[in-house]
């Protein structure tokens, strides 16, 4: 009977992992959508953010007020993850986006483990294995594919925003690292209300600035504005939060490679964005590097 409920808690969560994976894969999509409207990345973000932290404020004011506390010593983590690790990283992911496609973007992010990999070798001293090499020459050599490295005239004219990729996944790994040394002091509400917070106060220059355009937006760049805020940042978040309670991490982490499918999914079909033969060779690849990673990393 225990087994019995133990797997009904284990499949309940890897639905809801499922459904998140797929949500946080409509946000390229969305992206987008609203640079159609001449928004920039720096403003959407900057707003995202905002709405995202001023929900959680009447959200944890209403409900959980102890997730405003946080420790002084934490101080110092907590204003690197909402700059750099929350602000910079979004903003470089949606750089991608812009530039790039949803999908390549997606897949550049999807790099983060090996980042986390390798500054785990430099800073703790955590030996490389040769299937950790492995998983990093699929992940890599997947990429190069998707890319198209294969190509040259694109990649010249796509370099930029696969700098922005990497630096998009090179910050998300600095995330990643930061949230797991605080994740057990605090509840992930805490980290997202001040990451969110912070990253928005760094951003308001940004608000500022564009304060004419944005008196100006259109009922549908709005909506697209808080659909992004709400949908595949905040309740993705919530369905992931949750859903840990009956899945280790380790194993949420594997499933999560969703996300990648479905942003390439959703852009063949919803807005035209074409994928060539070697570039889905690429996917294929460079997911299967990362599931590898996590697979090792959950074993350790």
């Amino acid at each position: 009977m225990v087994s019995v409920l133990k797997s009904t808690r284990e499949a309940r969560g890897y639905v809801l992992i499922t459904i998140a994976s797929i949500l946080w894969g409509t946000m390229g999509i969305l992206a987008k959508l609203s640079f159609e409207h001449g928004i920039l990345p720096e403003t959407l973000i900057a707003l995202r953010l905002l709405i995202s932290f001023a929900t959680l404020s009447v959200f944890l004011t209403s409900f959980d007020k102890d997730s405003f506390k946080i420790q002084k010593t934490d101080a110092l983590l907590f204003l690197i993850l909402g700059v750099f690790a929350i602000a910079l990283q979004r903003i470089s992911y949606f750089y991608a986006v812009d530039l790039t496609t949803a999908t390549v973007a997606a897949i550049l992010f999807y790099t983060y483990p090996i980042f986390v990999t390798i500054s785990a070798s430099f800073f703790l001293k955590e030996k490389i294995t040769s299937r950790v090499l492995l998983a990093i020459v699929l992940t890599f050599l997947g990429v190069a594919l998707v890319v198209r490295v294969y190509d040259t005239s694109s990649l010249n004219v796509n370099l930029a925003g696969v700098i922005f990729g990497l630096l998009s996944s090179l910050l998300f790994a600095l995330y990643f690292m930061i949230t797991k040394k605080l994740r057990n002091r605090y509840a992930g509400w805490t980290l997202t209300f001040y990451g969110d917070g912070i990253g928005a106060l760094t951003l308001i220059p940004v608000i500022s600035l564009s304060l004419p355009q944005i008196t100006k937006f259109s009922l549908q760049l709005w909506l697209l504005i808080f659909t992004i805020a709400w949908i595949p940042s905040l309740l993705a978040y919530l369905l992931y939060s949750y859903a840990l309670r009956y899945v280790k991490a380790s194993k949420g982490s594997v499933l999560s490679v969703i996300e990648p499918l479905s942003a390439a999914l959703f852009s063949t079909t919803l807005i035209g964005e074409s994928l060539e033969k070697p570039q889905m060779i690429g996917i294929a690849l460079a997911l299967i590097g990362v599931v590898l990673l996590f697979r090792i990393t959950e074993k350790v």
